[in-house]
């Protein structure tokens, strides 16, 4: 399963084992999902902080501790593609259910900087963030009391990008909320450009189809929620247009849900599409071969930043989309989208950080709900 050939797999093995003073675990006869494929009865050898061999043939050293992972499955780390994180106890809240990685959608620059001082930190999750979000007077963003930059004749799209990268922004957001103020496509163009030469990838929010087109064709990569506005049926034009600029979208059903069954409660439904309806243009979505990511809005509603992820995957399940589909969903497609080096396949001589759980995922995601254990660089996390 590696790219390694076999012998030359063995030999890194040995290399890296007399390079080593920690003990070395096997977890034999495992299922291993590595980001890409399912590899069945599988041998797993963790050294100091590496893979060192994942393989068919099991090597006869003497190991220090050894896993049977019969009817067990290893997974590479699981990420949510779209949260806003408070606080550096949702990042521990995640990696003890086996998250590794948020993705921040709009923080502030000061709360942004704060919460990336905890990435080296064992025990808490990768934070990754846009820190404030592009808006204009009047946009989504504007609305929670918090003064933002926005952009104006006093601050063009150029420089609101330049200052995001200087304090560390990950990638670019861009809010384009069809009930509030919205950026002209000028504006767009401008910070899509900006950021294409700082290589920064650009994450439009939307709730309607129009605006998510209107980014798209303008340069933006990928889409923060499905569309869910009364009218948003995609056509295969409109799914190809999207498909064809390989951008990607991050449906965030959970929180759709309860937009949706707030609005019933107030009597407003009308102006949104059924929640049957919405799970189905994310099928359509992933059929036109759109790149579609895990994420839920937490902490939106409620929404925790820990096992509501295994909901999200749930309801991806309810669109009809194959269960090892999924698993790229919450693992490898984030990984590709945003160029995540921190994150890769699970190979020989990629790092030990990967998650054990009882039952095949591939076969039926909502097994990700059971027992699990979480290793981080080498290290048992404690769920």
């Amino acid at each position: 399963m590696t790219n390694l050939p076999r012998t030359i797999s063995f030999l890194l093995m040995l290399w890296l084992c007399a390079c080593s003073s920690k003990p070395y675990l096997l977890i034999k006869n495992v299922t291993v999902f590595d980001g890409q494929m399912v590899h069945e009865k599988v041998h797993v050898v963790i050294g100091d902080t590496l893979l060192l061999d994942v393989s068919e043939d099991l090597n006869p050293r003497v190991y220090d501790q050894v896993i049977d992972g019969t009817g067990m499955t290893i997974l590479p780390p699981l990420l949510n593609a779209h949260v806003h994180v408070r606080s550096p106890e949702n990042l521990q809240e995640a990696l003890h259910s086996g998250v590794f990685g948020l993705l921040d959608m709009f923080s502030t620059d000061q709360r942004a900087q704060y919460l990336r001082s905890f990435n080296d930190s064992l025990r808490y999750s990768r934070f990754y963030s846009s820190n404030v979000g592009a808006t204009v007077a009047g946009g989504h963003g504007t609305q929670f009391g918090v003064s933002i930059p926005v952009i104006s004749d006093s601050l063009s799209g150029q420089t609101f990008v330049n200052n995001r990268i200087a304090l560390g922004a990950d990638y670019i957001k861009i809010t384009h909320e069809q009930s509030m103020a919205r950026m002209q496509p000028a504006q767009i163009k401008e910070i899509t450009q900006a950021a294409e030469k700082h290589q920064k990838k650009v994450i439009g929010h939307i709730s309607a189809l129009t605006d998510g087109l209107d980014l798209i064709t303008n340069g933006v990569h990928g889409l923060a929620h499905i569309w869910y506005r009364a009218g948003s049926i995609a056509n295969q034009e409109q799914l190809k247009t999207i498909a064809d600029r390989q951008a990607f979208i991050i449906p965030t059903l959970s929180v759709i849900e309860k937009v949706l069954e707030r609005a019933k409660e107030i009597g407003v439904e009308d102006q949104y599409l059924s929640m049957e309806e919405v799970q189905l243009e994310v099928r359509k979505a992933h059929e036109a071969g759109i790149r579609i990511l895990a994420g839920t809005d937490a902490p939106n509603y409620g929404l925790n930043y820990s096992t509501q992820l295994f909901e999200e995957l749930a309801l991806l399940k309810a669109c009809g989309i194959p269960d090892q589909e999924i698993l790229k969903m919450v693992t490898s497609n984030i990984y590709e989208s945003f160029e995540l080096k921190a994150f890769e396949k699970l190979e020989a001589g990629s790092p030990a950080s990967f998650i054990l759980v009882d039952g095949q995922p591939h076969k039926n995601i909502l097994h990700l709900k059971a027992n699990k254990r979480i290793w981080k660089n080498g290290t048992e996390i404690a769920s």
